[in-house]
């Protein structure tokens, strides 16, 4: 979590905008470095992304009430692999306010104050605005979709949780057979644009064959048709064995691992293991020469 400090909770009022963004950053920084150190001494992955997750939905609530106010019928939800709970150290901020079109109309500039404010922390926020109506309408998209049927309320009270529920699954929206289908041909097609020699030598960690992405689409299946969020959950359902989990969350572990680390290394969100990363990278993760063996 985000350090303690008065200033970040004190009223908007008490507080300019400039001087509460630039102490936010700070905070940010100092969380980051802290992850860090513990990303180097090995500590859970997944902890981790958690925890970066916890520390930016705390800043991103003070900032929606510095900015919004109490009662405004607008709700906040956290959307893609951020709406999952788990924030890689370059990875951009998925959110969606929800509200009705005379609400999103009434509050256009708390809004936009609201994402100035963000991206001053630090925070690469992507954001969509939209009704529960418009949710349904632009979820004809199998990948609009997909990240909302993941969403994560932030700031959302009830009525808006169950609001976003019902939007998305309405009766004949990507029904679990057809969500199945489209989902294995996207696998399918993403996998054809990486086969030749220098994918295999520098890899996409998150869009290549046997990457995150397919680990994240065996999600996104089992959340469509079971209602479940964690493919561990396959396992008393009968549908994935005890050994087959254990091995998909050890590589899927191993993968983010990496994923993590080469954000570090390339500062920025760089997802495909290049020859300028890998050594530096292997360093990182304690690997070294040897007699028989390359870090590499």
């Amino acid at each position: 979590m985000l350090p303690a400090s008065p200033m970040l909770d004190a009223p908007a009022d008490s507080v300019a905008d400039p001087d509460w963004a630039a102490l936010a950053r700070q905070s940010l920084q100092q969380t980051d470095a802290r992850l860090y150190r513990r990303f180097d001494q090995g500590d859970n992955i997944e902890r981790l992304l958690a925890l970066r997750a916890r520390a930016a939905d705390h800043l991103i609530r003070l900032a929606w009430h510095r900015c919004l106010p109490a009662g405004s019928g607008m709700a906040l939800f956290a959307v893609g692999g951020y709406g999952r709970g788990e924030l890689f150290p370059r990875s951009d901020i998925d959110v969606l306010v929800l509200g009705a079109p005379e609400q999103q109309r009434r509050h256009e500039s708390g809004l936009a104050r609201f994402f100035a404010l963000l991206w001053d922390c630090g925070l690469p926020v992507s954001h969509a605005v939209r009704s529960p109506a418009q949710c349904t309408q632009a979820s004809a998209d199998q990948t609009v979709l997909t990240a909302l049927i993941e969403s994560r309320p932030v700031v959302a009270d009830d009525a808006a949780r169950q609001a976003l529920k019902a939007a998305v699954n309405v009766e004949g929206l990507w029904p679990p057979r057809e969500f199945f289908l489209a989902k294995r041909e996207e696998l399918l097609a993403r996998h054809q644009r990486f086969g030749d020699t220098a994918d295999n030598l520098e890899p996409d960690i998150k869009d290549g064959p046997g990457g995150l992405r397919d680990l994240n689409t065996l999600g996104w299946m089992a959340l469509r048709a079971f209602g479940v969020r964690d493919l561990e959950a396959l396992v008393g359902l009968g549908h994935l064995g005890p050994d087959e989990a254990a091995a998909l969350k050890r590589e899927r572990c191993a993968l983010a691992r990496l994923r993590f680390g080469l954000h570090l290394v390339a500062n920025r969100p760089e997802e495909r293991l290049r020859f300028d990363y890998q050594k530096t990278l292997a360093t990182r993760l304690g690997f070294e020469d040897d007699i028989e063996s390359l870090a590499v």
